[in-house]
């Protein structure tokens, strides 16, 4: 079917308007409209590129603050696990010095048995015992304040044995 054609052999034709024609005022009152219209459009625009700028630099310090909490959060999250491992560090030396004081206590009551063992008499005895009683247990952890400690009771007693 063509255009001009409706139904069998009708035809209808197209209708061409004629263009208004515009006065010359009418010409330039449109082309000073459309000027001033794209200069609103143009402000608008920049008016809008600037909050854009500004929305953008907004959202960069925004996102420049969540990164330094970030680092914040990391930095007090790695400092926490240092110190959960020094602590850990701390604890197992504890245990370890702990294991040795005890060994050396348990160490000073063997020595001590034995020397009330060898002793002869009850008040040999009272006087061994009060001397390694009156041993700090400070003097006891410290092998050297030890030796001293057990040496001058051992001369006091030799002293004593000769007489």
């Amino acid at each position: 079917m063509s255009d001009t054609k409706l139904f069998d052999n009708v035809e209808v034709k197209k209708v061409v308007k004629k263009k208004r024609v515009l006065t010359q005022k009418q010409l330039d009152n449109l082309a000073k409209g459309r000027a001033k219209m794209k200069e609103k459009r143009e402000a608008l625009k920049k008016e809008q590129d600037k909050k854009g700028l500004l929305k953008k630099e907004k959202k960069a310090v925004k996102e420049n603050t969540t990164i330094k909490k970030q680092n914040k959060i990391k930095k007090k999250q790695e400092k926490k696990d240092q110190d959960e491992a020094m602590t850990h560090r701390q604890k197992l030396l504890l245990n370890k010095q702990k294991k040795q004081q005890a060994e050396k206590l348990s160490k000073f009551d063997d020595l001590k048995s034995k020397w009330l063992c060898k002793t002869e008499t009850i008040e040999d005895y009272d006087l061994v015992k009060e001397e390694l009683d009156s041993i700090p247990e400070e003097d006891i952890l410290d092998d050297d304040k030890l030796e001293t400690s057990l040496l001058s009771i051992m001369q006091k007693y030799k002293g004593e044995d000769e007489e």
